[in-house]
């Protein structure tokens, strides 16, 4: 069970990144709407302090936090029995999305056959009308005279050898990628930045981590910022840092590895 006092801590870190209050305002009698959060807000606080005590806090423990103090009893008093009624983000299914070429195919198959059975029945209708239209005009047999020139049989055509047409090559659908945009590419050391951005295809709720870079052979290190997809796949995540120069930032999907294009802030 963790602390009051490293709760505290932590709460304290996650409001100034997500609020931008002052840290010596977050005591245990200060309201959190005072500190600035609104309903939005207030549920980034909960799930990111959630996150990093390793608990999952509900929608309704997270409406109820109305100061800082009712935040910490949340995590310090949390049960850790209710962790595991909350469904995993890798368990739910992934909205299906019909691009297969043999779908496509079926339905060009079943229109096909509709309009030819519809051709026959409008062909037979007029071959009928034809019929009845010679019967009423007593006309059963027509003879051409003979003009003393022995007609010749027109010679048949040889059927042409039909050439099997190759095979089409099926172009595969490209899915669409994931995106990433920043509210500013050159900011202020402390200042605040956005990263926003989507990942087409992937369940609300799946975690992403924001990776940092510095220098073009340096490798990828976890930025102390986590997020999650919402809204059909989209993120959103404000940070700061002081370190000055170029860096270089990109959003990982922890569920799938999947990664988004990378993007460059300089700072100072």
């Amino acid at each position: 069970m963790p602390s009051p006092s490293s709760v505290r801590e932590q709460l304290t870190d996650i409001l100034v990144r997500v609020v931008g209050c002052p840290a010596d305002a977050v005591v245990p009698s200060a309201k959190l709407k005072d500190l600035g959060t609104d309903s939005i807000a207030i549920v980034e606080v909960g799930e990111e302090l959630g996150r990093r005590f390793g608990v999952y806090l509900s929608d309704t423990t997270i409406d109820s936090m109305t100061t800082v103090q009712d935040a910490i009893d949340a995590v310090v008093n949390h049960d850790s029995g209710a962790a595991a009624s909350h469904p995993s983000a890798a368990s739910q299914p992934a909205p299906v999305i019909h691009h297969d070429p043999e779908v496509r195919r079926t339905k060009l198959r079943t229109f096909a056959a509709t309009f030819v059975f519809f051709g026959l029945v409008i062909g037979g209708a007029v071959g009928l009308g034809g019929a009845a239209l010679v019967s009423a005009t007593g006309i059963s047999k027509v003879d051409l005279p003979a003009i003393g020139v022995t007609a010749t049989p027109t010679p048949k055509p040889e059927p042409a050898t039909k050439k099997k047409a190759a095979p089409k090559k099926a172009t595969p659908t490209d899915d669409p990628k994931p995106t990433i945009n920043t509210s500013s590419e050159r900011v202020a050391p402390g200042e605040r930045f956005l990263l926003s951005g989507a990942f087409p295809g992937s369940p609300d709720g799946q975690t992403l981590q924001v990776e940092v870079k510095d220098g073009s052979g340096a490798g990828w290190d976890d930025f102390p910022i986590q997020t999650q997809i919402r809204d059909g796949g989209i993120f959103r995540t404000e940070l700061y840092t002081s370190r000055t120069g170029e860096r270089t930032f990109r959003i990982k999907n922890t569920v799938t590895g999947e990664t988004t294009p990378t993007i460059k802030v300089t700072i100072g």
